[in-house]
């Protein structure tokens, strides 16, 4: 499942990395490259933990440049989460993907909690209210759609049970569901957040256009 939808040429440049190592092992599957490639750790996922961590400890300041210094900040987070969860899934082995790629789900989820969390005062301040009022149900649409990204197993049968979610999966589904709460959006079931549940929720969300000055 896609998080996020924010792959360019990324593809392209893993299908050309892959390519040119396997030559230079003398034809070696990709399956024996991702197991000796560096990416397929859990050090870029810790360290974008450890900094949504810091931030949902450390609150902005209520100035609007405070807000769009975090806000940027929180963007960074969740682009650097989805690049490094396409080059997991082109790089690295099925074995080897699925607990940083949770971990990876859990980061970005977080990042757009803490989005919702300053929305309502940012798009205040930039005098788009509608947008301040719908935003924070779009982004954790996105959050909640997120974690889901973990219980999607196509091997997995409905009579199955459910996987256990992940330590960080565990912890941020509840900030999550108390902020969903607030914000007026209905979670569904993790197992039953569809693409189209969150695509509806995300377009109810009011572009802001800052008024001319």
């Amino acid at each position: 499942m896609k998080l996020g939808g924010r792959a360019g040429i990324l593809a392209v440049l893993v299908t050309a990395v892959v390519s040119s190592t396997a030559a230079a092992l003398g034809g070696a599957a990709p399956v024996q490259v991702a197991a000796i490639n560096p990416r397929c750790n859990h050090n870029v996922a810790v360290r974008l933990e450890n900094h949504v961590r810091a931030d949902d400890r450390h609150a902005p300041g209520s100035r609007l440049n405070d807000l769009n210094n975090r806000q940027q900040e929180l963007d960074a987070i969740l682009q650097e989460a989805q690049l490094e969860h396409d080059i997991l899934q082109n790089m690295c082995t099925v074995a080897e993907r699925p607990a940083v790629q949770d971990q990876l789900a859990g980061v970005i989820a977080w990042a757009y909690a803490l989005e919702a969390d300053i929305a309502p005062k940012r798009y205040a301040l930039l005098h788009c209210p509608q947008t301040a009022s719908t935003a924070p149900a779009g982004l954790l649409a996105l959050g909640w759609y997120a974690l889901a990204s973990t219980f999607d197993d196509p091997d997995r049968l409905p009579t199955d049970p459910a996987p256990t979610p992940a330590p960080l999966v565990k912890e941020v589904m509840p900030k999550v569901q108390t902020r969903a709460s607030a914000a007026g959006l209905t979670l569904p079931a993790l197992s039953d957040s569809t693409q189209y549940w969150r695509d509806t929720e995300t377009e109810k969300v009011v572009v802001c256009v800052p008024p001319s000055p």
